[in-house]
Parts: C-alpha cells; structure tokens; sequence
C-alpha cells in the first residue's frame, strides 16, 4: 500500500488487523513509523494490550534486518498469526543497522519469502514522496513481489483537498480500476463514490474532463 504522509495508510492497515481478530484470525504489525499512541485507534491498542494482535515497536539502530525478521518469525508462529501488517518500509530500513542498509533490498526479497512460505498475508506500507508525477510505488523495487497494490494519495479539487485511492493490480484477478474518494472518520475509512470528470488524478494533478456537448 503505497501513499504519501498522512494519506491513510496506517489507518487501512490496521483495519486489516482489526477484522482479522473479529474472523478468528490473529495479526502481527511491525510498527516503525509511529508509537502506538500516535497513530492507532483504542481498538488496537486494546487488542494489543489483549494480546490478540502482536507488536514490534523498535526504533534500534543494531539490528539487521534478519533479526528483525527472527523476531517477527517467532511472534509469529507463537500467536499463529495469518495477518502482518509492516508499517512502513521506509521506517523498516532506518530502524536497520547502518552497516546492513546496502543490502537492504536483498534482505527484503527474503524476508518476504519467508512470510509467503509461513502463509501469512502481509501489508507492507510504503511512502511516496510528496511531489511525485509518475506511479513508482516503491523506493526498493518490491513492488512486483506483491500480489494486490493500493495507491492513496491527497488531490485539490475545487479548492478543497481530497483523499483518493485506487486498486493498481492484483495479481492473477480481475479488481476495479476505479479512482474513488474516502474519508478518515472517528468510525475509521469510508470509501466514497468513484471520481468522475477529471485525469491525471493519480498522478496529482487533476485536470477536469472537457464535456462534449452538441451541436
């Protein structure tokens, strides 16, 4: 899931967790951007305080990226988690040894083997830059390990500023190409009408449709 600061990404990331825990199914976040306090609801924090959500909330500068995953390998399987939740990749590479940053990249590749061979369902988070035109969702080139990538990203529209979102592939399945609007409300995201009449919306800069009329 790719966006930039503030778009939401946090928030539909632990929506993921927070249904895994009401279908039985226990969850797992890697959290390096924020402390909990920061970013989640009361619901995660209650969860996690439960126990029914594992977390790693490390902001260590004298791990590699290996032991990090050991460490997540054995939450893991402890729980019997099937949902990880890894928030974000940009924080995930600061949170690493400056030793072991050169091959980050490869040591990412690995560890998202690893997860795909526990069975787990991973979201990884990933942070655009503020300004960007073209649709790179990855610093790291991880973006074809993925099976399903979201894009959410801020847009002006009649001078107001506006929330987008938008499936970009999902691997071996059919999925909506539309642009839609959502909301972050006290009761979590709210996915609104798709965006009608304007282009360029994913890449920022929204141009209104010219409107054909008859002669």
């Amino acid at each position: 899931m790719a966006g930039r600061s503030g778009s939401g990404k946090t928030i539909l990331a632990t929506a993921l967790l927070v249904e895994g825990v009401q279908r039985g199914e226990p969850g797992v976040i890697v959290a390096f951007e924020q402390t909990p306090s920061q970013s989640w609801t009361h619901t995660i924090d209650d969860l996690v305080r439960a126990r029914k959500i594992g977390l790693i909330n490390t902001r260590s500068l004298v791990l590699s990226v290996d032991e990090i995953v050991q460490h997540l390998i054995n939450l893991i399987q402890r729980m019997k988690a099937t949902r990880v939740v890894i928030d974000s990749l940009s924080g995930f590479e600061l949170a690493v040894a400056p030793t072991f940053r050169e091959d980050f990249r490869e040591s990412l590749f690995r560890m998202v083997a690893v997860l795909s061979g526990l069975g787990a369902t991973t979201l990884m988070t990933s942070e655009l830059e503020d300004r960007y035109t073209d649709l790179r969702f990855s610093p790291y080139g991880s973006a074809f390990l993925t099976d399903a990538i979201i894009v959410q990203r801020y847009v002006e529209i009649e001078s107001r500023l506006r929330r987008i979102m938008a499936v970009v592939k999902v691997r071996g399945s059919l999925h909506s190409n539309e642009i839609r609007q959502f909301e972050i409300t006290n009761e979590g995201m709210v996915i609104g009408d798709p965006v009608l009449g304007y282009d360029g919306l994913l890449g920022g800069q929204p141009m209104r449709r010219p409107t054909d009329t008859a002669t």
